[in-house]
Parts: C-alpha cells; structure tokens; sequence
C-alpha cells in the first residue's frame, strides 16, 4: 500500500518558522512582564511594612481580651515588647509559646490587625481555687494542682479575696493527689476549711467539726471524708470546743481526742450556828 507525502513549499516553511519565533518572543515577553510584576509587587509591600503606619507605637495597641483575674497592665507587661515594633515583625508564635508558661495562663491565641494596627491578646485564665503557701511564697492552687504565685495578680481583685479554702505547705510533688483530692473536698458533707499538708505523712484538715488527722494521702481518702460525713451530729453530743482532734488515719475505728470536762466548782457549805 502506497503512502502519499505532501512536501511542503518554501513560502509555506518561512511563514510557518515567522510565526513560531514571534510565539518565542511573546512568550519571552510575557515570562519578563511577569518577574517585573511580581518583583514591583513584592518591594511596593516590604515597603508598605517598613512604613511606620504598620507599626503599634504603644501597648494601647495591644488589646487583651478575656482577662478576669490578671489586669490587662499586667498581661501587656508579661509581653515584654519594645516599642515601636513592626507588626510584621513581632514574632507571635514565639510571644504565645512565653505566655502560655506562665502559671496563670491556661489557654491563649495572638492575632494581627492590619486596619487600625493592632495586637489582639485572647486569654483564658486558669481558675484559682484556693490560697496556698509554699516554698515559693504565698500564691493560689487551681483544681489541676497549678501553684500561682500571688505575684501575678492585682490584689484589688474580688474573686480571689472572696476564696475561702487554704492549703499550707503545699509543694509541686503534691499536684497530682491535689487533682484527686480537691472533688472530694467541694463535695464533702462536711466543710473544710483548710488543708495542713507542711507533714505528708499526716495531712490535717481543718473543719466545721475541728482539727482532723487523716494520715498520709491514699486513695482511700475518700473513705476518710465518708467516715466525717457520718460523725456530723458529733457536734450535738460534745461541744467543738472540747474537741481537740478527730483522728481518722485508721477510718475503720475513728476516734475523737476530748479536753478534760471542766471541773464545777464545789458551792460553799452553809455556816450553821450552835
């Protein structure tokens, strides 16, 4: 089978490389237009963020949200930014990863405005819920076991005055039992009004009935707070002023150490006359 060849003529070959090499050259100048463009576009915003509009001048531009506890001072303080600074150049991740160290501070997120610039600071606080001493100072525990150095916060705040639970002696080795033990204590039948832990061998509670001896924390400790629960009437059958301690490091026979009962006072005998 014979296959048939068309040759093509020489006018048709010139037109044919004329119009491949102005395609080379409008592609040429398209790829030239494209690097100016993009190269005009990338200075015109290095510069527009060299400008000092794109700058925050003072920590009234950094907005803090969600603070409760700590004053936003405070907070624009723990920042530590100098001023003027770039907004583009503040680091956040880094400012986000120094702040969610602190004690205090639970959860947060760091975002840029670009119109007015601004810093926003969104914060969510851990929740202290007792007043502690320890090696470190006085300070606040939240329910995780997180000590507070009292530093942190203002103490004009009326959250923290209004907290009625103490713990003295507390250490960081102890977060961890203060996690489990701090349920049991709100949920007691009765009132605890401070926890002795400086001696972890005898944790003492002091409660709506007295002095408590507990021993050292297990997680039997629940069985304790069961067994104080039930000597609630303990009060109706003995003053608590006569209540020297309540010894519950054995809860299987509990026992109450008593002062003396106060001896009355022999009346006088009557005179009789011969």
């Amino acid at each position: 089978m014979a296959i048939a060849s068309e040759s093509l003529s020489p006018s048709t070959l010139k037109n044919r490389r004329h119009e491949l090499l102005q395609q080379r050259r409008w592609q040429a100048f398209q790829r030239l237009w494209r690097f100016f463009f993009i190269s005009g576009l990338a200075g015109s915003l290095c510069w527009l963020m060299a400008t000092p509009s794109w700058e925050i001048t003072a920590p009234e531009q950094v907005e803090i949200e969600g603070n409760q506890l700590m004053s936003k001072e405070k907070i624009r303080s723990l920042l530590s930014i100098s001023y003027p600074q770039s907004l583009w150049q503040l680091k956040t991740h880094s400012l986000k990863a120094k702040l969610e160290k602190l004690p205090p501070v639970g959860d947060l997120s760091i975002t840029r405005q670009i119109f007015p610039p601004l810093l926003t600071v969104q914060i969510k606080e851990r929740r202290p819920v007792a007043i502690a001493s320890s090696s470190q100072g006085m300070g606040f525990v939240d329910p995780e076991g997180i000590f507070i150095p009292k530093s942190f916060y203002s103490q004009q705040s009326l959250a923290l005055k209004q907290l009625r639970l103490k713990i003295t002696g507390f250490e960081s080795q102890y977060q961890f039992d203060w996690k489990e033990l701090y349920p049991l204590i709100e949920s007691s039948a009765i009132k605890i009004f401070e926890v002795d832990w400086r001696n972890p061998s005898n944790i003492v509670l002091k409660s709506e009935l007295g002095i408590v001896y507990c021993g050292p924390y297990t997680p039997q400790f629940s069985e304790k707070l069961k067994v104080l629960a039930k000597m609630r009437k303990l009060s109706s059958r003995v003053p608590v002023n006569r209540i020297v301690y309540i010894d519950l490091t054995n809860p299987q026979a509990p026992s109450v150490k008593l002062k003396p009962q106060p001896v009355e006072a022999s009346k006088p005998s009557e005179a009789t006359n011969d």
